[in-house]
């Protein structure tokens, strides 16, 4: 009987690092290759695709709350950042690293930085 392949299905808790500061997440991983997620500051959806007996990459649109007034390290305001990540698995974690482009109300980039994230699977 083949193995299954393993795949990210379900919801997992985590932090993403940048620029010395760590944020704490929520992402739920969906069966149609989609996903969405939470911090404080934001939500954003996305798609992912497994990339190997323990590769995974995804990619997402992060928009911060209305509430939230976000400034960039270059001083720029700052509505939504565009996150792509390539991720390995272990048991039930993740780690990964990828880039983080940072954009204005008007669409255009502002700033761009390098992230890496820790996440677990929650039961």
């Amino acid at each position: 009987m083949p193995v299954s392949p393993w795949t990210p299905v379900g919801r997992w808790t985590g932090t993403v690092t940048h620029d010395g500061e760590v944020d704490d997440y929520t992402v739920t991983f969906e069966p149609d290759g989609s996903l969405s997620v939470t911090t404080k500051k934001s939500t954003g959806t996305g798609s992912w695709t497994v990339t190997g007996d323990t590769g995974l990459e995804f990619s997402l649109r992060e928009d911060f709350n209305l509430d939230v007034t976000q400034i960039s390290p270059n001083g720029h305001h700052a509505a939504y950042i565009q996150i792509d990540i390539s991720a390995r698995r272990d048991g039930d974690s993740l780690t990964g690293e990828g880039k983080a482009v940072v954009h204005g109300p008007d669409g255009a980039v502002i700033y761009g930085t390098d992230a890496t994230t820790e996440a677990r699977r929650v039961s």
